[in-house]
């Protein structure tokens, strides 16, 4: 079978892939490859949009929920990489999403101030303006890590968000 694409088209090329992939055998949304890393996380990680859509669409296996060892799921990386649609469609199919902790006790909001883009920011802070208080293990919110990281962008929304001014 071939499959006809224009060059801009290649996110959607590649979500028509594994699309057909996903047809012959659904189990293969479940796997882990070699990096610990199941497709949902590589495709938010890499930013491909049309993929991670297509994957909570057929997701049956509690795809949302799947991390790596280090307990970071597809929201801390798409969070942390600035994939701003991703996080968007990760957080509409599951909202608790953004309260989930990585091994360092870590929210996708701890990623997002890491990375440069306050679009992410403000989705996560939309769907849950709680989280900008909850701490890591090392009683780090992530006003303390943007401030760390000096975000003066990220500072200023976290604190317009509580009205800290």
């Amino acid at each position: 079978m071939y499959i006809v694409c224009k060059p801009l088209s290649k996110h959607f090329f590649l979500a028509a892939v594994v699309q057909e992939m996903l047809l012959h055998n659904r189990l293969l949304a479940k796997t882990f490859g070699p990096a610990n890393t199941s497709p949902l996380i590589s495709a938010a990680t890499r930013g491909h949009t049309e993929v991670v859509k297509l994957l909570l669409e057929l997701d049956d296996f509690g795809l949302v929920e799947m991390a790596k060892d280090n307990g970071k799921n597809s929201l801390h990386f798409a969070a942390r990489q600035g994939h701003v649609e991703i996080v968007k469609a990760l957080l509409e199919k599951d909202p608790q999403l953004a309260r989930r902790n990585d091994k360092k006790g870590q929210t996708a909001l701890h990623m997002a101030v890491k990375g440069t883009n306050c679009d992410v920011l403000r989705a996560l802070v939309d769907a849950d303006p709680a989280i900008v208080m909850l701490p890591d293990k090392n009683g780090n919110t992530a006003l303390h890590v943007a401030t760390r990281k000096k975000r003066a962008e990220v500072i200023n929304h976290i604190s317009q968000c509580f009205h800290f001014e």
